[in-house]
């Protein structure tokens, strides 16, 4: 099992011997259970230094209650930010917000500038803000003043109201004689059961291992034969291996090197840049996802040369499931509720239309048609997402952003089931896979057939299996890889499906629970596999499987601004599920 550790060690920290007295009992567990709950695991000095307090659980709820937002590991460096800044607002005024990252040149950009540009910014928009602890006299009116001013800038606005909604006349639904029929296949919600030990790591990447090598060993017939790594012999001549990737590098030469590993040990492999066949898949391989190797070992025998690479991938024409029922479900992505930027006449717009009160007739046709509404993430804006986001919401208390919402969602009609999943600005863990919402947000939303889902989750809609996934691992896919871009979502999801995994590499973008499965594993191909949180619209097709990128109901942030980035808003994505055949709605010329 030495490989093993070798993957999972360098995520956590080991316990010293002479430390592990403080870690037993009921008052530790219970600490390290107050922090799981929120999807947050402490690393073995943090714990060490909550224990020394005079009051261990109480100092533990003040750290919680602290906590802008739950990282994934709480760190000694968090926790005396927080005791730093909770004294600095007892004995001065609150120091300046951080300052934004410069805006990008305007001059054209070859695409690796424009990747580095991308990761620059990203990496801003992902840290977490630093403190600034020093003020100086000059800067202090200033300050105030600013300070005035941010908080005139997020005063609560008044509640957002549903607009009155005017049935059209004769206009009957036919959605409305056909029972909602919704059967969930996979979801992490009620099923966690990681508190950030080594050994849920070694479980998270045994599980994804194992799991993709079932795929590959059902589907991929070049990768039949492969052995373990550790029964590589020197003589032999070709050799077929399912690893692990543990680093992906680009040598002095421009070749591409590529380390997998097994629960037997490691082997380095090299895919040659004159090979221009598998040199572009070497240029797909991502830390952390299970590969197929098919390959020779080297004269020198110190590395095997990649002739193939095997991706587990989906079978080249997928047979879709259809429902006989005349139904339809639409995609309802990044809303983000509290948002000064959330386009109330475009929503207003949609929720005329999906009463029948607006469109031609063939449009009312379709809304007749709609049973279910999926909404995959980002649901509100939420509170502490992006240094000085607080200056572009309308309401800054998020437990309002969700009544708000649950006021707005009022409006649909009683007939239509309404799926809700998070994302990253919601009120979940941060960590993937994301839970459900709490039952205290769950009870803000009556009136109508509400179903609460984790983020990803599997569900099958009328017998039509669909893959939902709020994608914030398509910023990870589209950095690393030099070929994609998260301005065109579906050519991510493609590989996404490809590799049969939704976010392989672990320390990205994308913060990853170490569950003692992975949900993260594309096991069954669905019919429908939508994403949003790029806030681009987008409808596309990867051998039989329907791709949607959802759309947004936000117009474009500062962020997006210096990102050179304008979102593909108030569109509207509709799958028919008894002909497969997929089509938006616009509502961005539309309003109220």
């Amino acid at each position: 099992m030495r490989a093993w550790e070798t993957i999972t060690l360098k995520t956590t920290t080991p316990i010293p011997d002479a430390d592990k007295n403080i870690f037993h009992g009921e008052a530790m567990k219970s600490i390290l259970q107050l922090f799981s709950d929120h999807g947050t695991f402490v690393q073995p000095e943090a714990l060490k230094y909550i224990a020394s307090k005079d009051n261990p659980d109480t100092f533990a709820s003040f750290l919680i209650h602290s906590l802008r937002e739950y990282p994934l590991f709480l760190t000694m460096e968090t926790i005396k930010t927080i005791e730093e800044t909770s004294q600095q607002i007892s004995e001065q005024p609150p120091s300046p917000p951080p300052t934004e990252p410069p805006a990008p040149p305007t001059h054209p950009l070859d695409k690796t500038m424009e990747k580095e540009l991308q990761k620059k910014i990203l990496s801003t928009l992902y840290d977490k803000p630093k403190f600034t602890t020093e003020v100086t006299d000059d800067e202090d009116s200033e300050d105030t003043e600013d300070d005035d001013k941010s908080r005139d800038d997020t005063e609560e606005q008044p509640p957002l109201q549903p607009l009155d909604i005017k049935t059209a006349k004769g206009w009957k639904p036919l959605a409305r004689d056909y029972d909602a029929e919704v059967r969930i296949t996979q979801d992490v919600t009620g099923k966690r059961s990681s508190h950030g030990t080594t050994q849920d790591f070694v479980n998270l990447f045994r599980s994804r291992y194992q799991g993709i090598r079932t795929i590959l060993c059902n589907q991929r017939r070049e990768i039949a034969q492969f052995i373990p790594i550790n029964r590589i012999k020197k003589s032999m001549t070709d050799v077929q291996l399912i690893g692990i990737v543990k680093t992906v590098k680009t040598t002095h030469n421009g070749h591409r090197l590529i380390e997998i590993e097994d629960e037997t040990g490691t082997v380095p492999l090299m895919a040659l840049k004159g090979n221009t066949d598998i040199f572009p898949l070497a240029s797909e391989v991502m830390a952390d996802e299970v590969i197929g190797i098919v390959g020779r070992i080297s004269i020198n025998s110190d590395l095997i040369i990649i002739n193939n690479i095997i991706y587990p991938d989906i079978k080249l024409h997928h047979e879709r499931k259809r429902t006989d029922s005349p139904l339809c479900a639409a995609f309802l992505s990044d809303i983000h509720i509290g948002s000064k930027m959330f386009m109330q006449p475009e929503w207003n717009a949609f929720l005329r239309w999906i009463n029948g009160d607006l469109g031609n007739s063939r449009q009312r046709d379709v809304a007749s048609k709609l049973k279910y509404l999926v909404l995959p993430g980002d649901l509100v804006d939420g509170i502490g997402i992006y240094p000085n986001q607080e200056k572009e919401l309308s309401i800054p208390n998020i437990y309002h952003q969700y009544e708000a919402l649950a006021t707005q969602l009022t409006a649909i009609p009683d007939h239509i089931t309404v799926l809700l999943q998070p994302g990253n600005h919601d009120a979940v863990r941060p960590a993937e896979p994301q839970p459900a919402f709490e039952q205290e947000i769950r009870d803000l939303f009556q009136g109508k057939e509400f179903i609460f889902l984790g983020n990803p989750s599997t569900f099958t809609l009328h017998g039509v299996e669909i893959l939902s996934y709020h994608g914030q691992s398509l910023l990870d896919y589209s950095t690393n890889i030099q070929a994609l871009s998260y301005n065109a979502p579906t050519e991510v999801m493609k590989l996404m499906l490809k590799k049969r995994h939704l976010a392989p590499t672990y320390g990205g973008y994308t913060p990853l629970a170490p569950e003692q499965e992975d949900y993260m594993i594309i096991t069954q191909v669905p019919d429908i596999f939508v994403t949003g949180h790029v806030h681009v619209s987008a409808i596309d097709n990867y051998r039989g499987v329907t791709l949607i990128n959802a759309s947004s109901w936000q117009a474009q942030t500062s962020y997006q601004k210096m990102m050179n980035f304008t979102p593909d808003s108030a569109k509207l994505p509709i799958v028919d599920l008894k002909t497969g055949n997929a089509t938006t709605m616009d509502f961005s010329k539309t309003s109220t």
